[in-house]
Order: structure tokens, then C-alpha cells, then sequence
């Protein structure tokens, strides 16, 4: 523990390293091993989609949440994997206790969650009560493969998840990553992705960050599956129509300026983050509202388009 000058303990923060030296691996060798332990290890997926957002509170946990448990409530296996190793969410937001920490001597067993989705979280590694997570070096350092410090460190403990869990056979992971751009970059590099869905709101700020965001991801060869745009009105119980919260058409227009398909305009409903706050599925509760039809669809359509069977590629058509 680290000591402020007052006396009062700071908490220290997790590092993530590599007990191998990194200065003798050849970089392009390195990622390519990461890149086939993922690959067989999530041998057994039929598909790998990672939900992400180029911005922060858009909601992009809570669908992605409410995805995996749509599609489970309709029979398939899913698993989600928490990829936010500095603020996991999913375990709560699925009225799951967060672990305090497995070992990882013979692989990672997910959590059992509701409806028999299967959930793997940082909060799953030894370590006790997760504090924040720092991924820099001692000496702070570039690494070997031209990464920063906490860059590689990020890369390595996602690469740690997705290797050392016992998947198994199922139909679909679901890989919610944190917001922003060099995530995806990161994860694209060793994971096997059939699909990425980008979720953003209508916002002018939202929309120019998701534009970034597209625009990286053709470059470095991740397949954009489409768009999902959340709070795109309110809709209350006695309304007769939605009513608009954002500006209207700035994320169809970026739709339409990169050919992408917008899946689904969700509605704001007070009750999704009042449900997730509760660990309370938004579909399994309230299916009926606009905004859980609207999510059951999309979950639907997601299913139906990643045709789920081994080896599939998600396709936006």
C-alpha cells in the first residue's frame, strides 16, 4: 500500500506483467502466438462479436448485456466476456455476487449466469477485492513489440482471459469491450472477431468519435457488422409517440456515408438503468416495454445474421 503525506492509505493498483523477457521475442512472432491460443481456444464459438463505443455513457454495456441474454432466453449457449478491466460491470448488471478472485493454475471456468449465459471478468483473477488496474513497467518503457507499456498490458491480460477460459462449445461469446479507440485495436489482434457493433448516441460529439472509430477499424481489418443507435427518444408509458432526445439523423447520415446498416434506433427508458443498477435483466422484465421489444429484435436479428455455426462470418446483409 502506498501512503498519501496525511498518513491515509492509497490503494495500491494491480500491475499486469509478463514473468517472461520481452526483449528477446520477435514482435511479429509474438502476436501471431497470442493470436492462436485465442483462436483455438475459442475454437468452439460458432461466432465472436465485440460490442464497442468510440465514447463512454452510451449505454453500450447494458445492450450488450441484454444481447447475450436475449439470445440466451431463446435456447442458444452464450458467453460474455467482460473486457473493461478497469471498471467491470457485466457481473452486477446480471445480479451476479463478483467473485473475489480463481485461480487460474488450469484455466479460467466462467461464472453460470441467468439463463446459462457463461461470464468471464477481470474480477475473475486471483487478487483478491479488484482495485483499479495500471498496466505500466517499472521502468515505464516501450515494449518490445513497439506497444507502450499499458498498451501491451492490456493486450496481455485480455490475451490471459480469452486463452486460459474454458469456453467450450457454444453458439456465441460476446466480447464487451471499453470505450474507446485503441481497444479494438488491441483485442483485433489476437481475437478471431466475426462481427464488431459499434453503439454510439446521435450527439454530434458521439457521432465524430464513432467516425474515428469505423474509419480505424477498416484499417486494421475488423468487420464493422453495424450500428446501434441508443437514446434515440423517450418513450413513457402513456406517450403516444417517441420523442426526440437527440438531434436527429447525424448517425443514419454517418451510416450511410460509410455503407453500414444502423440495426436498431433504441428509445430512452429510465427503468434500463434503474434495472441494471438491481442486476435485473431489461428483457426478462420488461419485454413488453418499445424498449425491450426493440432489444429482443435486435438480438434476434444479431442471432440470425451471425448464423451461428462454426467457423461463420457475421454478415451486415
Amino acid at each position: 500500500m502506498l501512503t498519501a503525506g496525511d498518513g491515509r492509505q492509497i490503494l495500491a493498483m494491480r500491475i499486469f506483467t509478463d514473468s517472461a523477457p520481452r526483449g528477446a521475442i520477435d514482435p511479429a512472432h509474438e502476436v501471431r502466438g497470442e493470436a492462436a491460443r485465442v483462436r483455438d481456444n475459442l475454437g468452439g464459438a460458432g461466432a465472436v462479436i465485440a460490442i464497442a463505443s468510440a465514447k463512454g455513457g452510451v449505454g453500450k454495456s447494458v445492450i450488450a448485456v441484454n444481447i447475450a441474454a436475449a439470445i440466451a432466453m431463446r435456447g442458444r449457449k452464450v458467453a460474455i466476456v467482460d473486457a473493461d478491466l478497469n471498471a467491470p460491470s457485466v457481473t452486477r448488471m446480471l445480479g451476479m455476487k463478483p467473485p473475489r478472485g480463481l485461480p487460474m493454475v488450469e484455466g479460467i471456468e466462467p461464472l453460470a449466469g441467468p439463463h446459462g449465459i457463461r461470464v468471464v471478468s477481470s474480477e475473475m483473477i486471483a487478487g483478491g477485492e479488484p482495485p483499479p488496474i495500471s498496466f505500466l513497467d517499472d521502468a515505464g518503457a516501450e515494449t518490445a513489440v513497439g506497444d507502450s507499456a499499458q498498451e501491451a498490458g492490456y493486450r496481455e491480460s485480455i490475451v490471459r482471459m480469452l486463452s486460459l477460459t474454458r469456453f467450450g462449445a457454444l453458439d456465441v461469446v460476446i466480447i464487451d469491450l471499453a470505450p474507446g479507440m485503441d481497444r479494438l485495436h488491441q483485442l483485433a489482434q489476437i481475437a478471431p472477431l466475426g462481427g464488431v457493433i459499434l453503439v454510439s448516441h446521435s450527439s454530434e460529439q458521439a457521432v465524430a468519435a464513432t467516425r474515428t472509430l469505423i474509419r480505424l477499424a477498416a484499417k486494421i481489418g475488423a468487420p464493422v457488422a453495424g450500428l446501434i443507435e441508443n437514446m434515440s427518444g423517450f418513450n413513457c408509458d402513456g406517450c403516444r409517440s417517441v420523442r426526440p432526445l437527440m438531434p436527429e439523423g447525424n448517425l443514419a447520415g454517418l451510416a450511410t456515408e460509410f455503407g453500414l446498416p444502423v440495426l436498431t434506433r433504441l428509445p430512452f427508458d429510465s427503468r434500463l438503468a434503474e434495472a441494471s443498477d438491481r442486476g435485473v435483466l431489461f428483457v426478462h422484465q420488461y419485454e413488453e416495454t418499445p424498449l425491450g421489444k426493440s432489444l429482443v429484435k435486435l438480438a434476434q436479428d444479431i442471432e440470425r445474421k451471425a448464423a451461428l455455426t462454426r467457423g461463420a462470418t457475421y454478415s451486415a446483409a
